[in-house]
């Protein structure tokens, strides 16, 4: 049996690797619990691949921020079924593999799971020798990217971040060579689609070879032949943000004619341009100034990221972002906040978050409940100081 454990963080991970090696999905561990006591998986008929002796494989993928609750899941899994093999991937697999196999997996795909995932089933099922526990996905452009489970999700169109920004683990899982899924694949998609939406780095550098700046001949074909097919057309919403250089008059142009965005969604991180620089973010404030002033003129609303307690951050910093966050909210925009959260296999990875003054969380608080910010930022600080 193969199973897969769903939640509503990585659905779309899943939704990818499921229709390689089909199999079962779990929404709970209760679920899976039940099934593994009662040996309903056994009767399964959907898996794809032979099960020569029976084993029961279960799949999960995960951030750092579930790695507490996965872990309290292995252990349960565990302690009641010994035979169990337990695979894991995604971004906190990719960033810390050695931590993943502590945690109680038995193997660890890092990277791209499309080849590696059905490989190491397969391996296992025939009883082969696998040389590590620890499998690198192999760089691919030829992903399947229609998804089986949710067939309306976004299409994932590109792989890849060239800016390598200190906290971000895009890079590190997918590299810093961009590749984009071709307009003939991605037509073939979206066909039987009502609302078209996408996952992407970042949605404006589609077509664009090094992905420094906009290939607007090849954005342009990309649009004009998918609203051919689409009822909604939505490009730089989630999960497909934009860069904020790359907001200019013509990118606008394209989305406005070709798109039914209500918003623009992009990255600002800090309103200082000390910090953006400390964060290798590759863009200054200006630039998010600049992004938000066309947004408001091309009648869309700017929904900007900003994340608070960076390393070596200081109250300077974080006054300056706020600032920035009141002119957004001036010009009819919208902001998410977040808090900085180290990540494995990132250039932060070992850092600690600054702790927010009193000033900064009361600020915070107060624009949260008149509803000008929303964002995880207290969940994200609230979970750092429990684990202090």
């Amino acid at each position: 049996m193969i199973g897969y454990r769903l939640t509503s963080k990585n659905k779309y991970s899943i939704s990818k690797l499921y229709p390689l090696t089909k199999g079962i999905l779990f929404n709970n561990l209760d679920e899976l619990i039940y099934n593994l006591k009662t040996n309903e998986i056994e009767k399964s008929k959907s898996c794809c691949f032979k099960v020569i002796n029976s084993k029961n494989i279960i799949i999960y993928s995960f951030m750092t921020l579930q790695r507490p609750e996965v872990s309290k899941e292995i252990n349960i899994l565990r302690n009641n079924f010994k035979d169990l093999i337990l695979i894991a991937g995604g971004p906190h697999a990719s960033g810390a593999p050695e931590d993943t196999l502590k945690m109680g997996f038995d193997y660890v795909l890092v990277g791209e799971g499309e080849i590696t995932l059905p490989d190491l089933i397969n391996k296992i099922n025939n009883n082969q020798y696998i040389e590590n526990n620890v499998i690198k996905g192999i760089p691919i452009d030829s992903f399947k990217g229609y998804d089986e489970i949710y067939p309306l999700a976004p299409i994932e169109i590109t792989r890849g971040c060239p800016y390598n920004c200190r906290f971000c683990q895009t890079p590190q899982i997918f590299g810093k060579n961009i590749r984009h899924r071709s307009i003939e694949d991605i037509i073939k998609i979206v066909k039987n689609m009502k609302d078209i939406r996408f996952v992407t780095p970042n949605a404006l550098s589609y077509g664009s070879k090094y992905a420094t700046k906009p290939n607007l001949e090849k954005l342009e074909e990309l649009l004009k032949k998918l609203s051919i097919f689409k009822e909604r057309l939505f490009l730089g919403t989630f999960p497909s943000e934009v860069r904020p250089e790359f907001i200019n008059e013509d990118t606008l142009n394209l989305i406005v004619n070709y798109c039914d965005n209500k918003y623009l969604h992009f990255g600002a991180q800090s309103g200082c341009d000390e910090m953006l620089t400390h964060i290798r973010r590759g863009h200054t404030v200006n630039d998010v100034i600049n992004a938000v002033d066309l947004c408001k003129k091309n009648k869309l609303m700017p929904k900007v990221d900003f994340i608070f307690g960076f390393p070596s951050e200081t109250m300077e910093n974080r006054i300056r972002s706020i600032q920035l966050m009141k002119y957004i909210i001036k010009k009819n925009g919208k902001v998410h906040a977040h808090y900085f959260m180290p990540l494995p296999g990132t250039y932060f990875e070992n850092e600690k978050p600054t702790e927010l003054d009193r000033e900064t969380i009361k600020i915070l608080g107060s624009m949260a409940k008149k509803g000008q910010i929303s964002g995880s930022w207290t969940h994200q600080y609230n979970s750092t100081k429990v684990e202090k």
